[in-house]
């Protein structure tokens, strides 16, 4: 006698189909749930940390960095600082331009420029100072208003006159190209000195400067320490065809 095949139910097929629409349906929200919990992490990054290309600037105030590790952390470029005035030398300069130069990062140097020195006398302090250390990118001018200045600003014109002679003295020496540093107060001042100089931008906001090659903010996380955080405004291979 033949026999008979166990029926299932009428509700068995619909129950196996809901259970597979329920099982497809929670391993998309937790795909979902992962995507979002990824993008909600990388939305902790701000700022300059969004970059590809991130790099620090750094003076003796910074103390000694093992430029190896911080090319080794993705860090692509350095700036360091040389002189500020007519009469100051960064202490770390020498010993940090040479374990920079040699750790595969790209390399600035930068100049803090100084409203009660003369504009001439600092580019010879500057040039006399580094010598041929100038890094492979352009050469920094780091312009800010500071002390009493920060309250009562030199105007624009004052401004413009004292940059443009130190960039006439330091013509004497270089052909390097520069960027200026500073806010968007100070580099809105320049408007016009220098049209071939790039723009690095010290502000807690993305810049919208025409020009705009750096931006400055905030610190960065790099090899166990922290720097102030700067990041360049393109490609890596941008920045490498701006070093020479």
């Amino acid at each position: 006698m033949a026999r008979r095949r166990r029926k299932r139910p009428i509700y068995s097929n619909t129950y196996i189909k809901r259970r597979r629409i329920w099982t497809a349906a929670g391993a998309l929200v937790l795909i979902l749930a992962l995507a979002l919990g990824g993008w909600l992490w990388a939305q902790r990054k701000t700022g300059v940390a969004k970059y590809p290309v991130r790099g620090v600037a750094l003076s003796q105030s910074d103390g000694s960095a093992d430029f190896q590790a911080l090319q080794s952390s993705g860090l692509a470029f350095v700036y360091l600082k040389s002189t500020q005035g007519a009469s100051f030398f960064d202490d770390s300069f020498a010993t940090n331009y040479q374990q920079a130069s040699g750790s595969g990062l790209a390399v600035g140097v930068y100049h803090y420029f100084s409203f009660d020195s003369n504009p001439a006398a600092q580019a010879d302090y500057f040039a006399a100072k580094v010598g041929k250390n100038v890094g492979t990118l352009p050469i920094g001018l780091h312009i800010a208003y500071y002390g009493d200045y920060a309250i009562r600003p030199p105007k624009p014109a004052v401004l413009r006159a004292k940059v443009q002679a130190f960039v006439v003295e330091l013509r004497r020496y270089t052909t390097r190209p520069l960027v200026f540093i500073g806010s968007p107060a100070v580099l809105g001042a320049l408007k016009g000195i220098d049209s071939s100089a790039k723009r690095w931008v010290i502000s807690a906001r993305r810049p919208r400067f025409a020009g705009a090659a750096f931006w400055q903010d905030g610190k960065l996380e790099a090899a166990g320490d922290s720097y102030p955080a700067v990041a360049f405004l393109g490609t890596k291979a941008a920045l490498q065809k701006l070093a020479n």
